[in-house]
């Protein structure tokens, strides 16, 4: 039997009635019936060809986002018994037993990381994932993480949820401090409106301990000990870029809201904005253009721990910086703030390979305000620190993005510890 690409007959049988006869699984063997059912059942809703082939697909990507499977192939099959009737087969492979893997990669601060994953995809044959890992840093951090997805399946829904157990330890060493951390949290992910917003909730229960170095001041070293962390984070955004590391075309729009206090000793309310942009320009290149706004309230009259604060400066949003180091310190070590602000404008043009390497060249702009400002929108105005920058950006499989810029630092006060000249960044998210 000999079938044909989708591309060659799709918008050209939107008057051909469509009755699908029956729809048909090949490689099925520990995935729950159930499952399926709701997976493929508006299939049978089908009008018309195209209608038939655009469901066709839709159901095999979501069966395959959910992990239900490993990879899913949709095949049209023409009725015997009627010339207007149709049979829907997928050609399906389930996840293997168990999967174990070694890596190679970068943390979300930029530190190259060896990590060793195992896990089981789908164990109960209804999309159920369980996975664990260890990894560990050339700075001497390390962390593990066990954790349980579930997701709710249904036609085009994308909900779930899932826990995670983790236990992690690093160096701050914008903080000249290390920091260790124990946490249970509890999330659930969905999407809204259509499937247009994404939404996400988490319930966070960390147990936190800070340990600042012996040569660090008094205003970190205030912080030393165990504190424990209670918090709910609740997040809706929208993103229609082409991809989410190095986007050429598209908008994102994030808006995070964190409460922590009900109890625990962390009492305070956060809120985040992310916002980027970006769009096709001349001969071939790119421009995009970011912001984020980062504001957090202490409450009850307690004061707002390090862990806690906003910090910018570094690789990854301020370039031209240290790492964490815009904004109030002592002795050299960063204190935070209240709240920060930050934008960024791109140009990028496309080497070879085209969809790896960028020449880019960009200039950047932010501040952090003090706890003790009376006002942070007049911080923003009036001390902004502002950098500039060419250089060469590689996104890595769609997987990590490497920078490397010649960095000039444009304004800043005497207080910031800037780096100009060459800066080399790595890591996921970058403004």
């Amino acid at each position: 039997m000999s079938f044909h690409r989708a591309e060659s007959i799709f918008g050209k049988c939107e008057n051909a009635p469509t009755l699908v006869s029956a729809v048909q699984f090949h490689g099925v063997e520990k995935t729950k019936h159930d499952a399926i059912v709701k997976e493929i059942n508006e299939i049978y809703n089908s009008k018309n060809v195209d209608e038939l082939i655009k469901m066709s697909n839709l159901a095999a990507k979501h069966m395959l986002d959910v992990g239900l499977f490993e990879g899913v192939t949709p095949l049209i099959d023409g009725d015997p018994q009627s010339k207007d009737n149709y049979i829907v087969n997928f050609v399906v492979k389930e996840p293997t037993a168990v999967s174990l893997g070694a890596k190679i990669g970068m943390t979300t601060q930029g530190d190259a990381d060896a990590c060793l994953t195992g896990g089981k995809q789908s164990f109960n044959g209804r999309g159920e994932s369980i996975d664990a890992s260890y990894s560990k840093t050339i700075r001497g951090g390390n962390s593990y993480n066990l954790s349980i997805n579930k997701p709710f399946l249904g036609w085009q829904r994308y909900t779930s949820i899932g826990a995670s157990l983790y236990q992690s330890y690093e160096a701050l060493r914008w903080n000249k401090a290390e920091f260790g951390e124990s946490g249970l949290i509890l999330r659930y992910n969905g999407q809204i409106f259509n499937n247009k917003v994404k939404h996400s909730l988490k319930f966070n229960n960390l147990w936190r301990t800070f340990h600042p170095s012996t040569n660090c001041p008094f205003a970190v070293r205030e912080h030393a000990g165990h504190s424990t962390k209670f918090s709910i984070e609740n997040s809706v955004g929208v993103d229609a870029r082409d991809r989410p590391i190095l986007p050429s075309k598209g908008y994102y729009a994030n808006l995070t809201q964190e409460h922590a206090g009900l109890i625990g000793d962390a009492s305070f309310m956060r809120h985040q904005i992310d916002l980027q942009a970006a769009a096709p320009f001349l001969l071939g290149s790119f421009v995009s253009a970011t912001l984020q706004c980062n504001l957090v309230q202490p409450m009850a009259g307690k004061t707002l721990h390090l862990l806690d604060r906003a910090y910018l400066g570094g690789p990854h949003d301020i370039r031209g910086f240290d790492i964490r180091s815009i904004g109030p310190q002592s002795k050299k070590a960063s204190l935070g703030g209240g709240a920060s602000f930050a934008v960024a404008a791109h140009i990028y043009r496309p080497l070879k390979p085209a969809d790896m390497v960028y020449l880019h060249g960009f200039m950047s702009a932010g501040t952090v305000s003090s706890l003790r400002s009376t006002s942070w929108t007049k911080d923003i105005i009036e001390t902004p620190r502002v950098s500039a920058g060419l250089g060469i950006a590689v996104v890595f499989k769609n997987l990590v993005r490497f920078e490397l810029n010649y960095v000039m630092p444009l304004r800043y006060t005497s207080n910031d510890s800037i780096a100009p000249g060459i800066q080399f960044g790595a890591g996921l998210n970058f403004l």
